[in-house]
């Protein structure tokens, strides 16, 4: 299933943005962020889709809004740099939130399935601030409300990857639904980011393959250049992914040790690398978004609001990648993901605080591969509306 062509003509029409502030004092000084914090200097875009709603929607979740800063203050505060130039969230300079109501031309059934929005639909749902790539500037929180002709509404959020990850929006997200709904929270936030501090002296060990600078021998540049790009969301049913994951299982025999996750990553690094006609020997690079929060043998608090991030990866040839089978690659990729234990952990956050490193190396010929499946199959309920989101 490929992204629907009618979402492509939302027409919407946006109020001027209010900033929402806590509504209670709050903490002030700074947050220092952590070096796992700063791998992806980049907005996270989601939105809620909510097929009926009362007309006082907008205000109960604006009210809650404020509520719930109060929990997560360090939203509504901004980035800075420390005298140190370190970057921090500064709690004393809270601007807060900007929140937009907006009003659609259409029925929210017109959107079709709201999982497979194109860009266009999504920049028009997801209020993005004028200043955001002003980094000391920038809110970093947006919310918006999109009311629809016949009822229904969609909550759209942009929020800074530099404060928090998937689990941690979640976190975040469902307290907001909670106090909407008057009740109190079920996770407390955790601010204290020196848990993740790297170690004095630091304990380095390697390989760091996701590190690696790869060549461009295929010209990739010059093809992203030269190519028109159309954006399309692919739908994978049961049915397809149970065959994926017979592909790429020994001898097609479908065990529990041969992940959704990994079936589906195997195979888009190898369609990837083939639809992009690159040489043989053009090594190809697989980057895996791994939470850690787990892994730890001292665990993290339930709360733990940031960023629980690391980037195990894989690296070959394309002539590799091809010339094996397709559960060949699928072991290279569980194998990275199993590498991540507490002790990579701690070595990649001693490494990257000692090399003060602003993010990972990214080029046409590495693939990013994120598993929020787990992180997103939850309901959120605000007044009396459901939402499911992707």
């Amino acid at each position: 299933m490929e992204a629907s062509a009618k979402n492509s003509s939302l027409t919407i029409e946006r109020s001027s943005p209010t900033m929402v502030l806590p509504e209670h004092e709050t903490p002030e000084g700074s947050i220092s962020l952590t070096s796992l914090d700063q791998m992806a200097p980049m907005m996270m875009l989601y939105v809620y889709s909510f097929d009926r709603s009362d007309s006082n929607v907008v205000d109960v979740i604006k009210k809650a809004l404020a509520r719930v800063l109060v929990h997560y203050y360090p939203v509504a505060g901004r980035l800075a740099r420390n005298s140190r130039g370190k970057l921090v969230v500064d709690c004393q300079k809270k601007l807060g939130v900007p929140f937009v109501e907006a009003t659609a031309d259409c029925d929210i059934e017109n959107l079709g399935d709201k999982r497979l929005l194109d860009p266009d639909a999504l920049d028009k749902l997801v209020y993005r601030d004028p200043k955001e790539h002003i980094l000391e500037v920038a809110p970093l929180l947006t919310a918006q409300v999109t009311k629809f002709r016949r009822g229904g509404f969609i909550l759209g959020i942009a929020l800074s990857h530099y404060i928090a990850d998937g689990v941690s929006t979640m976190n975040f997200m469902n307290a907001w639904a909670e106090i909407a709904r008057g009740n109190p929270l079920s996770v407390i936030p955790c601010h204290d980011r020196t848990i993740l501090k790297s170690r004095v002296p630091p304990q380095i060990t390697g390989p760091y393959d996701e590190f690696v600078h790869i060549r461009d021998v295929s010209n990739m540049t010059a093809l992203y250049e030269e190519q028109q790009f159309v954006y399309k969301a692919l739908h994978f049913n049961a049915e397809k992914l149970a065959t994926l994951k017979r592909m790429a299982t020994k001898d097609e025999q479908v065990t529990s040790k041969c992940t959704t996750f990994v079936a589906l990553a195997a195979f888009v690094w190898r369609a990837r690398s083939i639809a992009l006609n690159m040489k043989l020997h053009q090594q190809s690079k697989i980057l895996l978004a791994v939470n850690f929060r787990s892994r730890l043998r001292t665990p993290l608090p339930d709360g733990y609001f940031g960023n629980t991030v690391v980037w195990p990866c894989c690296l070959c040839t394309k002539g590799e990648l091809i010339e094996e089978p397709i559960f060949a690659s699928a072991t290279r990729i569980k194998k990275a993901i199993e590498s991540a234990t507490d002790s990579y952990v701690q070595s990649r956050i001693d490494y990257y605080d000692n090399n003060r490193l602003g993010g990972l190396p990214c080029g046409h010929t590495t693939n990013e591969f994120v598993d929020e499946v787990r992180v997103w199959l939850h309901r959120l309920w605000v007044g009396r509306a459901e939402v499911c989101d992707r």
